[in-house]
Parts: C-alpha cells; sequence; structure tokens
C-alpha cells in the first residue's frame, strides 16, 4: 500500500499538461490561419460583388453625362459608399464606346496577422474587376 501511494505522489500528469500545451497552440495557430485566409477569401467575394455594382452605377452616370471624370468619380463614391476602404483604379477604368465601364477595385483584407507581416501583407491585398453596362431609361 505504501508503494503505491509513492508512485501516485510522483505522478502529477506533466506529460498531460505537456501534450494538453502542443495542442492548445497547434489549434490556436491553425484557427489564426484560418481566419485570417477565410477574411481574404471573404473580402475577394465583396469586392468582386461591388467592383460589378461600381461599374453599373458609373455607367449609369456615363449614359446622362458622357463625361468620363464624373463617371470616374460616380464609381469612386459608389465603391467608398459600399465599403471605405475601397480604391478604384485610375489606370485602368475606361469606358467602352457602348457604355459599358470598367473597374477595378482593390481593398486589403481585415486580418489577424497576415498584413502584419513583411512579405505576406501583398495577400492580405484584394484586388477584382467589374463591369457594367446600365441600360438607359
Amino acid at each position: 500500500m505504501r508503494r503505491v501511494r509513492s508512485v501516485l505522489a510522483n505522478e502529477r500528469g506533466d506529460i498531460v499538461l505537456g501534450w494538453l500545451t502542443r495542442l492548445a497552440v497547434v489549434f490556436g495557430l491553425a484557427g489564426i490561419v484560418l481566419f485570417d485566409g477565410i477574411s481574404v477569401a471573404v473580402t475577394t467575394v465583396n469586392v468582386a460583388d461591388q467592383a460589378n455594382t461600381a461599374a453599373l452605377d458609373a455607367s449609369d452616370t456615363w449614359n446622362t453625362t458622357k463625361n468620363v471624370q464624373l463617371t470616374y468619380l460616380a464609381a469612386l463614391a459608389s465603391a467608398q459608399k459600399q465599403d471605405p476602404g475601397n480604391a478604384v483604379d485610375t489606370t485602368t477604368f475606361r469606358v467602352d464606346p457602348d457604355g459599358k465601364v470598367h473597374v477595378r477595385l482593390t481593398r486589403t483584407a481585415t486580418t489577424l496577422v497576415l498584413y502584419r507581416i513583411g512579405p505576406a501583407k501583398k495577400w492580405a491585398v484584394v484586388t477584382q474587376d467589374g463591369d457594367g453596362k446600365s441600360v438607359p431609361g
């Protein structure tokens, strides 16, 4: 009986505690990576939709004004109304002769770690093209 008590007194659970700590760290890191990945994916889908909406709104302005500067400003206003972090690329913005507008939106995804790491910052920046043609009414 005495021998059983001395063996039990020496077992403090160090091995179990070590494994639980490792599991917690692994699950924590996996959670951060998963959150950042989902954030970038959701931002990509949202920016694509917002680019199409901005292009459609800009096309509507083009149909009424035939002014490229006002059309660009309409696309910018629409994009930033949907999300203040949206930026419209001026070099790729164009209006086709038939009134179809092409817009490229860029936004940085909200992530926990990705945007803080120097070489990985570019992975958090989402760029999507959109186009739209409003029917004159």
